[in-house]
């Protein structure tokens, strides 16, 4: 063990270690679960890769000497590449900002001195003089933050856009294969399959489109802002040149926030600092996209069930048994999970809400609730939907004869005969059906409403699935309409 000192004392620190005390001291006093740092590299990277934009900024502008800038850069091109990775124990949970910044501080110092000395140590680059440059925690770990979420959203919008395209793809193959729509679980009208999944699909487009217009947003930070939007510390030039080497380094644009309308210089930064609405924003488009993956996977339950004694129009591929104790018995595995990630993606949002109101004056401190939950949400819909179009919906077979029996035995299909001759005797004729266990097409001949060519027609489930050529049927065959 070494002994390191700060202005509260003294605490040994292992020797090994590249962090030092101030890390030493938030892992012990926020020590709440087991979950650290060393758990989030991607969030790792992003706090080194604004430390090396910093260095370079300012060896850029001659703040910082630039063996000692290019060390840093150094130490912070290991810590990207995935190196120093167990060198991260602050909690996940309250150690947000100021915890996490200062154990990349020290990591970085380290490692730096050791490149230029040979040993640890803050002889030559020291955590905050030299590392922490011209910036603070409530900048810093903000930009961070908006580059963990821009790279994270970017890749569940692409893992949603495969979902809804797996979800197109069984709209074409199934768009001739009729079914019986339902109106509250009741029987309805005919529709097709292929409009199911065309619904679905325009469900989850609508809502991935949202999610896509919102990765503008998180190429702005306030990075510059240092202490409340303050700009304090900062020296001339360095806001200039830190965002150009940001955005090599990251290898997409980073810009730093403005207020387009503002009344107050600067107020941007100032918002920024304040307030984490963006947080509820973001988790909202994600609740979006969660519940209708949910209902999706509601819809599949359902359409699944039995497979003897429910709907059983859907056969979803089996996957795993379903049971230890129930031979044959196949669960709807994909579908459960769309329905898990929906509650998890909720919980997460009221979260964000949450923290609106534990935010106070000048800083939004709370939002570590906020990060955390807005990364599991992307991690999960990212990684579920994928599984869920390559698990479930690619394999989906229909049972094709008894959704055509479905459709052909439903008793909604006296609306056809009540259009032509009035309610009372649809009415009839879908009782007589429903008590005798016969088609409303079998009632109709029987009752000398309909000629039989006609009737073959006018009750075709796949005709009468298609607007257009429902209302074509109603102009075709108008001389038979007997309503006064």
């Amino acid at each position: 063990m070494r002994i390191e000192k700060d202005a509260l004392g003294e605490l040994p620190v292992p020797e090994e270690a590249y962090y030092g005390i101030q890390t030493v001291r938030c892992a012990q006093n926020y020590d709440v679960t087991d979950h650290t740092f060393n758990e989030l590299p991607h969030v790792i990277r992003a706090v080194a890769e604004v430390k090396k934009a910093a260095a370079l900024a300012n060896k850029e502008i001659k703040a910082l000497e630039a063996r000692k800038a290019d060390a840093i850069a150094q130490a912070c091109d290991e810590i990207i590449a995935g190196k120093l990775s167990d060198q991260f124990p602050v909690n996940i949970w309250r150690s947000h900002g100021t915890g996490v910044n200062m154990n990349v501080n020290e990591v970085i110092a380290n490692r730096a001195n050791e490149i230029l000395t040979g040993r640890k140590g803050y002889d030559e680059v020291h955590p905050n003089t030299h590392v922490n440059m011209c910036q603070s925690s409530n900048d810093t770990y903000p930009a961070a933050e908006a580059i963990v979420l821009y790279r994270m959203i970017k890749k569940t919008v692409e893992s949603v856009k495969y979902f809804e395209d797996a979800l197109k793809e069984k709209a074409i193959e199934f768009k001739d294969l009729p079914r019986l729509g339902r109106t509250c679980m009741q029987d309805a009208v005919p529709m097709t399959f292929g409009q199911v999944f065309a619904a679905w699909q325009s469900l989850v487009q609508r809502n991935r489109k949202r999610l896509e217009k919102l990765l503008p947003e998180y190429q702005e930070t306030i990075l510059g802002a240092t202490v409340l939007g303050s700009g304090m510390g900062e020296m001339p030039g360095y806001n200039e040149a830190v965002y150009k080497h940001l955005s090599d380094i990251v290898g997409f644009e980073m810009r730093q926030a403005k207020n387009m309308d503002e009344v107050i210089e600067d107020s941007a930064l100032f918002d920024g600092s304040q307030n984490n609405d963006s947080f509820i924003y973001l988790l909202g488009v994600l609740k979006c996209i969660a519940c209708a993956g949910g209902r999706i996977g509601n819809d599949l339950y359902i359409f699944s069930s039995g497979p003897r004694t429910g709907i059983g129009e859907f056969i979803l591929p089996s996957i795993a048994p379903g049971s230890s104790i129930m031979p044959g018995k196949i669960n709807p595995y994909m579908p459960e999970m769309l329905l898990q990630i929906m509650q998890q993606v909720i919980s997460h949002d009221m979260m964000a809400t949450l923290t609106v109101n534990e935010s106070d004056l000048d800083l939004c401190s709370s939002t570590c609730g906020s990060f955390l939950g807005a990364m599991e949400s992307l991690e999960l819909i990212e990684k579920g939907f994928r599984l869920v179009a390559d698990l479930c919906i690619k394999g989906i077979q229909v049972n094709a004869e008894l959704a055509r029996k479905n459709a052909e035995m439903s008793t909604s299909l006296a609306t056809m005969v009540s259009a032509l001759y009035g309610y009372p005797i649809g009415t009839k004729i879908a009782h007589k059906a429903f008590n005798e266990g016969k088609s409303c097409k079998e009632v109709a001949l029987e009752e000398g409403l309909i000629d039989p060519k006609i009737a073959e027609e006018l009750f075709d489930v796949r005709k009468l699935a298609d607007r257009k050529e429902t209302i074509e049927m109603f102009r075709k065959y108008s001389s038979l309409r007997k309503i006064d």
